[in-house]
């Protein structure tokens, strides 16, 4: 097979790109990556863990039978709150009254694997989409919605300020995974093509793991990120971001890469 052949089959042929993930969530990007003949070098920054306490997640699911809305706005805050609801007892049928709104695919079809269709998905993945599709419903309604302990207020203050009551406990917390310093300044020094971040806390993660040499080099490669919110964030942190789908999900991002490896390849 000639090598125009290949890089047209491959166009990440060669390729040694950083996965940032979460261990559980990892295998779907680098599976793509893999696949288009890039050496996913996996080396998670984040980890997803209990909260503190499960009081106020519990007192909201026992309450259930006076919610409108269920928000959930990712694929973390679906499982996490299955996952309790199922402790305390509860399964799908205790959401048959209200509306289940996902922030995204990923989360709808998270959905679907427990037995509820998603009522709503805003056309914009992210919380400012979850915002602007529900801002002139929930007057006078009442939300739950379960987030992770480092969410943004943004749903809660743009809906509360929209006449909703809007109830927020924490359904998960994150951490940083055991020996990711060394494996990190490991892959750094073995070279990479590329850094790939799915969320802000993964890129400010990346950066509390690194001593001031190891940093300096991780900032000489480029950033392929899933949003403009983790864009800003690594642009901050001294990043050159050059990969951001139209689109906050994964499908598009590797479309994006493949775009952008493509023009590098030429």
């Amino acid at each position: 097979m000639s090598a125009k052949r290949t890089s047209e089959l491959k166009p990440l042929a060669g390729r040694r790109v950083l996965v940032t993930r979460a261990a559980e969530q990892a295998a779907a990007l680098s599976d793509a990556l893999a696949r288009l003949g890039a050496e996913p070098i996996i080396v998670p920054t984040i980890a997803f863990v209990p909260p503190k306490s499960f009081a106020e997640l519990d007192q909201a699911i026992a309450r259930l039978d006076q919610i409108d809305y269920l928000l959930l706005t990712s694929v973390n805050a679906v499982t996490a709150f299955f996952d309790r609801l199922t402790t305390l007892g509860y399964d799908h049928r205790a959401l048959g009254h209200l509306q289940t709104v996902a922030v995204g695919p990923k989360s709808a079809a998270t959905l679907e694997n427990f037995g509820v269709t998603a009522d709503l998905v805003p056309d914009d993945f992210r919380a400012e989409g979850v915002v602007a599709l529900l801002k002139d419903r929930v007057s006078g309604k009442r939300l739950l919605y379960p987030k992770a302990a480092l969410a943004r207020d943004l749903i809660p203050a743009e809906l509360t300020a929209a006449g909703a009551e809007v109830i927020a406990p924490v359904a998960y917390a994150s951490a940083v995974p055991v020996n990711a310093a060394s494996r990190l300044q490991s892959a750094l020094v073995e070279g990479l093509d590329l850094l790939t971040f799915t969320a802000s806390s993964t890129v400010q993660n990346f950066v509390d793991l690194l001593d001031a040499e190891s940093l300096q080099l991780a900032r000489q490669v480029p950033v392929a990120s899933i949003g403009p919110l983790t864009s800003e964030t690594a642009r901050k942190l001294g990043f050159k971001v050059v990969v951001e789908p139209e689109s906050s999900t994964l499908d598009d991002l590797v479309t994006a890469l493949i775009t952008y490896f493509t023009s590098v390849n030429s």
